[in-house]
């Protein structure tokens, strides 16, 4: 053991996380479980990003971002992979779907392997527009098939909101963990505002996806042109990217020309940056819309959002509503409707008492039930578990 009690970085358990799509920024990867298992592990990460290097006590290797489907599925995969054996971990622990296989071969090699899977893959496939139709089931059935095949071979980390979707991932209780996307109050407490009801203006704030498959900015952005129409001025922060096959432009719009001043695009920046913005704002969005039908875990932004005090403003979803019928953390609307998205963040705007009361009940959820540290005990115990002389 060390002076401060953590163990010594070389008697540490050697473990590496790859992905060949997530970024090294990514706040789950990264900032959840790399940084929570770097106390007891010596931990690798190899994922997008630029140049190699130690931060909060993980070695980070950036890999650059694939050029297009074709480069990432038969060149950056191969390329993430061999970086990984390289690592020579005890414990290897994947992100995507493409990387099964690779999990299987490293497993016959002796090493222990977790697949942590983030969404729906399934029905996602069913659903991707850029995919030909006559291909999605046939896409989605190999994927399914290869998921159980790995369920031999791998232990599965996955993301549901309710025990109840795990039968969508095929694989029995015993094979699976579940981990969720909640967020560390401690981590986000230099962004916390107790009095956001205080702060002038009407300012929103959003992080994340600005537009891909289940992203839509646009209609947010009708619904602020709308509420400049009834004499309410608002004004939008916007931290994120676009998705690949989406048009980064908002000049499109019929209505741009008339909110443009209003709305603030920052582009991708990372967590430090991102949340300093957010301490101007009143109210935060979740943009990501997903059929009811799909729909098993929560947008991780919607955790930050509670650590942080900031009420929120998100889809009209079970998973949602139950949860805010308990804790009245925001307001659940339509995504796709631009009068209830402008009702809704007017009567929010001009309502302190009701900011007030959100702000609290955000921050209290997050301290007492939605917090990353109970599922950072749960991620830890099980490396320990799987190790062979645990």
């Amino acid at each position: 053991m060390a002076a401060n009690g953590e163990i010594a970085n070389n008697t540490r358990p050697k473990v590496c996380h790859f992905s060949s799509v997530h970024h090294v920024w990514d706040t789950r990867v990264f900032y959840r479980e790399c940084v929570s298992l770097a106390k007891e592990f010596d931990v690798t990460l190899i994922a997008i990003g630029k140049g190699d290097f130690v931060k909060q006590g993980v070695h980070v290797i950036g890999i650059t971002k694939p050029k297009n489907i074709f480069y990432r599925f038969f060149i950056t995969v191969f390329h993430v992979f061999i970086l990984a054996v390289k690592q020579d971990a005890q414990i290897y622990h994947i992100h995507d779907a493409e990387m099964i296989p690779f999990g299987i071969v490293l497993s016959i090699l002796g090493k222990k392997v977790i697949y942590d899977i983030h969404e729906n893959t399934y029905d996602d496939i069913l659903l991707k527009p850029w995919v030909n139709k006559a291909l999605r089931l046939f896409l989605a059935r190999t994927y399914n098939a290869l998921l159980w095949f790995g369920s031999k071979f791998m232990h599965y980390i996955i993301v549901v909101a309710d025990p109840k979707f795990l039968n969508k991932f095929f694989v029995a209780a015993e094979e699976c963990t579940i981990i969720q996307n909640f967020a560390d109050p401690k981590d986000w407490e230099p962004y916390l505002v107790k009095n956001r009801s205080e702060l002038p203006g009407n300012h929103i704030f959003y992080v994340g996806m600005i537009r891909d498959m289940y992203y839509h900015i646009d209609t947010v952005l009708e619904a602020i042109y709308k509420l400049k129409g009834e004499g309410f001025l608002c004004e939008l922060h916007l931290v994120g990217y676009f998705g690949s096959r989406t048009n980064s432009s908002f000049s499109n719009l019929p209505f741009w020309n008339e909110i443009k001043s209003q709305i603030h695009f920052y582009g991708f920046l990372e967590k430090e940056e991102a949340y300093q913005i957010s301490m101007k704002c009143k109210v935060g969005l979740c943009i990501k819309n997903q059929p009811e039908s799909m729909l098993v875990s929560h947008e991780r932004k919607w955790f930050e959002y509670m650590c942080i005090g900031l009420p929120s403003v998100f889809c009209n979803r079970e998973i949602y509503t139950s949860i805010n019928t308990k804790f009245e953390l925001g307001v659940a609307v339509n995504l796709e409707d631009a009068n209830e998205i402008a009702r809704t963040l007017k009567s929010i705007l001009c309502d302190t008492t009701k900011q007030k009361s959100f702000a609290l009940n955000n921050i209290l959820a997050a301290n007492a039930q939605f917090n990353w540290q109970l599922e950072a005990k749960k991620l830890t115990s099980l490396y320990w578990k799987l190790l062979p002389f645990a």
